[in-house]
C-alpha cells in the first residue's frame, strides 16, 4: 500500500476512534458513580494508547523509502494489535 494511502487510511480510523472515546467519556458523565470511574479510566487509557500509536504513525511517515516497507508493516501490526485491544475494552464498556 503506497504512504499516502495508508496514512489517509489510518487517519481516518484514529479519527473515528477519538470520536468513540469522546462519546465513551460524555456517556460516563451521565452515568452513576460506579460506571463514571470504569468508563473514564478506560477512555483514558485508550486515549493515551491512541496518542501514542499517533506519535508512532508520525515517526513512520516520515521515515526515508529505503525504511518505508518495514515501518509500514510495523505500523500496521501495531495498528491492528490496538484496535483488537480497544474492541475488547469497547465491548467490556457499552456490551
Amino acid at each position: 500500500m503506497e504512504r499516502h494511502e495508508m496514512k489517509a487510511r489510518i487517519d481516518a480510523q484514529i479519527a473515528e476512534w477519538k470520536r468513540n472515546i469522546h462519546s465513551v467519556q460524555a456517556k460516563a458523565e451521565e452515568s452513576g458513580d460506579g460506571a463514571k470511574s470504569e468508563y473514564l479510566r478506560v477512555s483514558d487509557k485508550l486515549g493515551r494508547q491512541l496518542d501514542d500509536f499517533t506519535i508512532e504513525a508520525a515517526k513512520a511517515w516520515d521515515s526515508t523509502d529505503d525504511s518505508w516497507d518495514k515501518a509500514s508493516t510495523d505500523l500496521e501490526l501495531k495498528w491492528e494489535q490496538w484496535q483488537l485491544d480497544a474492541k475488547k475494552a469497547w465491548v467490556g464498556l457499552t456490551g
